[in-house]
């Protein structure tokens, strides 16, 4: 999985969050379907780390090829539009339904450029389950350890997923006690404070366009 896109923080906190999301990785059980209504938050996070370490330990595959396969598997497992719109925070409400579409499609992007950009973070790391709380009648808090290579201190990872009519989904990742979506909120808060949502827009377009010429947003 990814960091999903919106914030150029260069704080090890953000480093953190991207990734532990590009790093959700497990054994190498059976690929069975992760959208699965019958299957408890553990076997959820258990089956998209199996897929996702099958895909980035795939050694024919070209980087384009495993990118179609990571996005599929975004699509299958995360509900992205909710997390989008958990970012965007109060200012969903405000924004227009022509803002609200380009806003999605432009979220996606960044998911899709910054999923592209993490494939050279995995060097073998492996993840262990630890522990599973319901937070209410819907969501459940996975916590997990990513066992790092080269001697480096684990990374503590909470998954949080949500229970839907077709199974769980990935709605939020909080790195060492620090959420994903809060993160990405507070920064999506301050360029609307400061720009209104034309002047979001504006930025995430500027970001997609540095990213496609080869030039690096700065901090990330």
């Amino acid at each position: 999985m990814t960091h999903f896109g919106l914030s150029d923080t260069t704080s090890r906190r953000g480093a953190l969050l991207g990734a532990a999301a590009a790093l959700l990785l497990s054994s190498r059980s059976g690929l069975a379907a992760i959208a699965d209504a019958s299957a408890t938050p553990r076997e959820f996070i258990q089956r998209l780390g199996d897929r996702t370490v099958q895909i980035l330990n795939e050694p024919q595959s070209e980087n384009a090829r495993k990118l179609q396969e990571l996005k599929r598997l975004l699509d299958e497992a995360t509900d992205l539009d909710l997390i989008a719109r958990l970012v965007m925070g109060r200012y969903w409400r405000e924004a227009s339904e022509t803002q609200k579409a380009e806003y999605l499609e432009l979220f996606r992007a960044l998911v899709m450029q910054t999923m592209a950009e993490r494939f050279s973070w995995y060097t073998g790391e492996t993840f262990e389950i630890t522990d599973a709380k319901p937070v209410d009648e819907r969501d459940t808090i996975v916590s997990t350890r990513i066992n790092r290579t080269n001697g480096k201190p684990p990374i503590l990872v909470d998954w949080r997923v949500r229970k839907g009519e077709r199974g769980y989904l990935l709605v939020d990742i909080v790195a060492e006690g620090v959420s994903l979506v809060v993160t990405q909120r507070s920064e999506a808060a301050e360029i609307i404070g400061r720009s209104g949502i034309d002047g979001l827009l504006a930025e995430m377009r500027k970001r997609i366009a540095r990213r496609d010429a080869g030039r690096s947003p700065t901090g990330t």
